[in-house]
């Protein structure tokens, strides 16, 4: 292999900012809604940031880094012996140990161990001569090693190769595995050349023929194709006119100009990355409408949640112990038994009675009405939960695991106490305005006139009699204003659920114009490339 000078190909600034800028917009991209597509979306964000991290940007900041070269293939190729034949010494080993290589290999020319880029940062470095300048030479690890870390290391020097040595066997060049690699190579622009090593005489012209017609099938036809024969010797014995013939391609690619290969290569890496950055928006449009479903779909069940149970759905509460506690009130004997005779109803002693009475009874009517305030928005939680659940990856199984069940419980049943509250509150004032009810809070207090109303509101008959002996009997008016306060109050619960269960999806990403931002880093790509 030739000396060749150094290379000073270079891009513009704004290229670098663009890149820079793009990889900052896709890294912060979310994704919060499972939908069909969300493991490949985001493995391909995951790609696209490696791209950016590990080959374009240090490609445009580095500008004086090699050409990177990546001897790549499958499990035995021989990888290492061809990479030795070309540098012609034993630097790499190789034997029948599998996997051979099993962290990459970069060897480079010493005057280039300053320039070289992020690639070696996870390799094992060697500086040697017989590199020329301006060439980085990859031993890779197995594209289909049985180690997962081995694969991924080889996947990501593949996505950096400005030139891909690719070595595959008799035995092993229909895999499918480094076909899908070739494909993504050539489709990003990278300079390939396919090395069929091993390959014994009595074989030769029919594997040799099977895999040209196998390259044209895949349109590419065009790749230049090394057949290297069956050797024994550890790759340094190659014959020297096989390896001459390989090394002389190396040359005559990269020695025209390093900056053509590595532009070439930048070239069509930035035009996937901008199918990529289309892709990642049409997917980020799919979440906004996935965003908007959830939000009409828990509007919905919400709307459906406050009707249920029709205009007397308030006969569901548990209204038992009141019922009772009202009639034993009225029972002979009862603390409201002869409210009609005021001279003994204004004794201390009756009013004092009559006082706890009231005080038992509103806290059983606070009780049953939290309750059953806090049970109607559960069942409307959970059937926004059902509605939106359609198997494990959906919005529905999403947004319930957004929630801790239990802070969840704890905030709903604070809310229909604060609810409960505030009706009995709008219930007093509602049962003051009621003509005679100074003289009746005189027997059973101000609190006592507005649990009355409150009770009765509920359907239970005894203690709207009292508020008929005490106030005026004429309470139909007053009855249904605390009923529709009520309704109110379940109403306020439930929007409050649902509110709480499409929180997860008030975020940036998940506004319609969000993609917004990944078409504008598209533009600006286009507008520089």
């Amino acid at each position: 292999m030739t000396i060749r000078p150094i290379k000073t190909w270079s891009y513009p600034g704004a290229l670098l900012d663009a890149l820079v800028e793009t990889r900052a917009v896709v890294s912060d991209l979310e994704f919060p809604i499972p939908l069909g597509d969300a493991e490949d979306t985001d493995r391909m964000r995951s790609h696209m940031v490696e791209q950016l991290d590990h080959h374009l940007i240090p490609r445009v900041r580095e500008e004086a880094s090699p050409a990177i070269v990546v001897v790549a293939g499958s499990t035995g190729a021989g990888k290492s012996t061809v990479v030795n034949a070309l540098l012609g010494e034993q630097l790499t080993a190789s034997g029948v140990l599998r996997p051979t290589t099993k962290v990459p290999h970069v060897f480079h020319h010493p005057l280039d161990a300053e320039v070289l880029s992020t690639i070696a940062q996870e390799a094992a470095v060697i500086a040697t001569e017989a590199v020329p300048r301006g060439l980085a030479i990859i031993d890779s690890p197995d594209l289909d090693s049985v180690r997962g870390e081995n694969r991924e290391i080889a996947e990501r020097l593949l996505e950096a190769a400005d030139l891909w040595i690719f070595v595959t066997t008799a035995a092993r060049y229909g895999d499918a595995v480094p076909w899908d690699a070739l494909r993504r190579g050539a489709e990003r622009g990278a300079s390939i050349a396919m090395v069929l090593n091993r390959v014994t005489v009595d074989v030769a012209a029919q594997v040799r023929r099977e895999l040209v017609e196998r390259l044209t099938t895949e349109d590419l036809e065009t790749l230049p194709l090394f057949v290297i024969p069956e050797d024994t010797e550890g790759g340094v014995q190659l014959p020297q006119d096989v390896v001459g013939g390989l090394g002389r391609w190396l040359d005559g690619v990269a020695a025209a100009s390093a900056s053509t290969i590595v532009e070439r290569t930048m070239h069509g890496a930035t035009e996937s990355l901008k199918e990529w950055l289309e892709t990642l928006a049409e997917r980020m449009d799919d979440q906004a409408v996935a965003a908007k479903e959830v939000r009409a779909e828990v509007r919905r069940c919400a709307a459906q949640a406050e009707h249920a149970g029709g205009d007397e759905w308030y006969r569901d509460i548990g209204t038992g112990t009141l019922q009772g506690r009202w009639r034993a009130a009225r029972a002979e004997g009862g603390p409201l038994h002869k409210l009609r005779h005021s001279a003994w109803g204004r004794r201390r002693s009756a009013r004092e009675v009559r006082d706890a009475f009231m005080s038992e009874v509103r806290a059983d009517l606070l009780e049953a009405v939290e309750a059953s305030l806090a049970a109607a928005a559960a069942r409307a939680s959970d059937a926004m939960v059902t509605a939106l659940t359609h198997g494990d990856d959906s919005p529905g199984a999403w947004l319930a695991a957004q929630r801790d069940p239990r802070e969840a419980r704890v905030v709903r049943e604070r809310r229909a106490a604060d609810a409960t509250r505030t009706w009995l509150t709008k219930v007093s004032e509602h049962a003051m305005g009621l003509p005679g009810a100074q003289r009746g809070a005189e027997m059973i207090g101000e609190e006592g006139i507005s649990v009355a109303l409150a009770c009765a509101a509920l359907g239970i008959d005894e203690a709207r009699s009292v508020l008929g002996v005490l106030v005026n009997p004429t309470l139909g008016d007053a009855v249904h204003l605390a009923q529709a306060e009520l309704t109110g109050a379940r109403r306020y619960c439930i929007n409050r659920e649902a509110l709480d269960l499409m929180k997860p999806t008030d975020v940036p990403s998940l506004l319609p114009d969000a993609s917004s931002k990944i078409r504008l880093r598209r533009a600006e790509l286009r507008g520089l490339m």
